[in-house]
């Protein structure tokens, strides 16, 4: 029983763990893709806008500079007039639950004093764990084919402390997936990336 009790504190150890150490991010390239050819950069002109009334928004302003930034590190130049690569960028909310039943600890039989006597088992109680989950994708397009050369997603909670702080959340998010991109302006050779 006490085995079974520090197991569960464990997993439920790791999996704080896990939503403390950042988003969970994810990319996509193009194999065929030539990164050598990508110098400079633009968004196209509806990213981080709402659909219904076309303004920026302040998390969609948050995000462009986080990702222009990002980009400039790398040694990409910001060219509205003439890109090589044309970013998007999509940021979702969702409302997620997750569920786990109760446990039957069983009994066992143990022996004391002379005698076997049986041990009665114990329900653990389930959870319902109610939770918004957000998710920010950046997509780098090549503008003369018009074909999607790479993409990152990160998601995570969004917790009451994201949302009081949100430039430093969407600076971490773009942080997080960018340090998946493993080109710099004007090389086809990847970068070691950081583990």
């Amino acid at each position: 029983m006490q085995r079974l009790k520090l197991a569960v504190a464990g997993l439920l150890a790791g999996m704080l763990a896990a939503c403390a150490s950042g988003p969970r991010v994810y990319t996509d390239v193009d194999p065929a893709a030539d990164f050598g050819q990508f110098q400079t950069f633009a968004f196209i002109e509806s990213a981080g806008k709402d659909t219904e009334a076309r303004y920026q928004t302040l998390s969609g302003q948050r995000i462009e500079d986080a990702i222009s930034s990002a980009l400039e590190a790398r040694g990409y130049r910001v060219d509205i007039r003439n890109p090589d690569i044309l970013i998007n960028f999509h940021l979702k909310t969702e409302e997620k639950t997750r569920t786990a039943p109760p446990v039957y600890v069983g009994g066992y039989y143990g022996y004391r004093s002379g005698m076997y006597v049986g041990w009665p088992g114990y329900v653990e109680p389930g959870y319902v764990d109610t939770y918004t989950e957000g998710t920010l994708t950046v997509d780098m397009v090549n503008r003369v084919t018009r074909q999607m050369v790479w993409e990152g997603t990160a998601v995570a909670r969004v917790t009451s402390s994201v949302r009081e702080a949100p430039n430093e959340t969407v600076r971490s998010a773009v942080a997080s997936i960018f340090a998946k991109y493993p080109f710099v302006a004007g090389s086809n050779v990847a970068v070691p990336l950081a583990q």
